[in-house]
């Protein structure tokens, strides 16, 4: 599996989206994916380096219920928003876009959320 194989599965090979619900679908999958994968690998970090303490348990469901809930609310939003950009600009919105957007939505509400611990210490 090369390169090429990566790209080709990414793209979707050349795939593009010209209704708004298959824009808002791809992008809203997208985010949320990559939310969860970043907040259960945070949660299993927070799991493992907190050891034997008693709310240990407690950390990883609460990452991946917060990792849910993120892009569920702010996400939908956000994507209803860009793909309403895609329509007015009348551009057609491959898989790359999507998966870039999506990702690039998660990155966004992961700094935010830092910043705003770095306020409380």
């Amino acid at each position: 599996m090369g390169w090429t194989d990566i790209n080709i599965r990414l793209t979707g090979g050349g795939e593009t989206f010209d209704t708004p619900y298959d824009m808002w679908r791809e992008v809203f999958v997208w985010c949320l994916v990559s939310s969860l994968v970043i907040h259960f690998v945070s949660g299993l970090l927070a799991w493992y380096s907190l050891g034997g303490h008693p709310i240990a348990v407690y950390a990883l469901p609460s990452f991946i219920i917060a990792g849910f809930f993120t892009p569920l609310f702010a996400g939908t939003v956000t994507s209803i928003m860009i793909v309403f950009v895609y329509q007015s600009a009348g551009f057609p919105m491959s898989s790359l876009d999507a998966f870039l957007w999506g990702v690039g939505q998660t990155i966004v509400y992961t700094l935010i959320a830092v910043s705003r611990i770095y306020v409380t210490l």
